[in-house]
């Protein structure tokens, strides 16, 4: 089967001068629930306790004197976590480049395939909302002997490649945490208008580049605010979960002029997230 030619453009050195600064961005969680994982099936400690473990064993050795009435107010329910930096929920930087890369990769003719994941690899939902191209490789970056490069990966790196780009965590500010039951367990989610913070640094961009990464965050239409996007688990098996919605939290006065004249260079598919 014969691949797809990959789209090049010339490669930007990284001593290049260019634009750099700082984008400011909230998310706003517009399902009913959103959650990104830690990986950890395990019970958080609610309240502070003196000595936690003494607690648990009165409590299972049936020792009345010192237990709480309610102990259960101390202890979350046993769920599959969400991510947790020191006392703040998160969702991770690279969780949040993951999904700009994969929609830039996605929407933008010829560009290579870097992220892949044996849930998109294997949704129906997802192939029928991005229509990947089954014969799109990965592009192989060696400035020796390639010149030139994947426009994605010149701007968020590849294997030998730096990225001109870095993602901040992005910290729930307001909102809710609460527990859902998916098929017989539990997983701690962020509740529908939670709050997420962000930040992201760039440098040496040219300001087409710049364009291409607000509209890696769903900035299609109008800066206002982005398309609703697709995050985090369940996100193509329930409806009740991962639809997202970004905004700039400091506004930049040439974000629509950036973003269509990366449009009318590079002729990306807006690709409608809704299912």
């Amino acid at each position: 089967m014969q691949k797809s030619p990959i789209r090049r453009s010339n490669y930007t050195p990284r001593n290049k001068e260019g634009l750099e600064g700082i984008i400011e961005l909230q998310l706003r969680v517009v399902s009913d629930y959103l959650h990104v994982g830690s990986g950890k099936y395990d019970v958080e400690v609610m309240k502070d306790v003196s000595d936690v473990k003494q607690l648990v064993e009165d409590y299972l050795n049936g020792v009345s004197k010192g237990i709480p009435n309610n102990v259960d107010q101390y202890f979350s329910r046993v769920a599959f976590l969400m991510v947790r930096e020191k006392d703040n929920v998160v969702i991770p930087g690279s969780t949040i480049k993951g999904m700009v890369r994969s929609r830039l990769e996605l929407s933008i003719p010829g560009s290579c395939y870097i992220v892949t994941g044996p849930s998109t690899s294997s949704s129906a939902v997802y192939k029928k909302i991005f229509k990947p191209d089954p014969n799109r490789g990965s592009d192989r970056f060696d400035v020796d002997k390639f010149p030139q490069v994947c426009p994605v990966c010149d701007l968020l790196g590849n294997m030998g490649l730096g990225s001109r780009v870095s993602f901040s965590d992005f910290v729930m500010t307001s909102g809710k945490v609460d527990y859902v039951k998916v098929k017989d367990r539990d997983y701690e989610v962020a509740t529908k208008g939670s709050i997420f913070t962000g930040r992201v640094l760039y440098k040496s961009l040219k300001p087409v580049e710049l364009g291409m990464l607000l509209y890696g965050f769903g900035f299609v239409n109008s800066c206002n605010s982005s398309k609703v996007m697709l995050l985090g688990r369940f996100k193509f098996s329930d409806k009740r979960f991962g639809r997202v919605q970004f905004s700039l939290k400091t506004p930049m006065a040439d974000c629509n002029k950036l973003v269509s004249d990366f449009v009318k260079q590079f002729n990306p598919r807006n690709i409608n997230e809704e299912w």
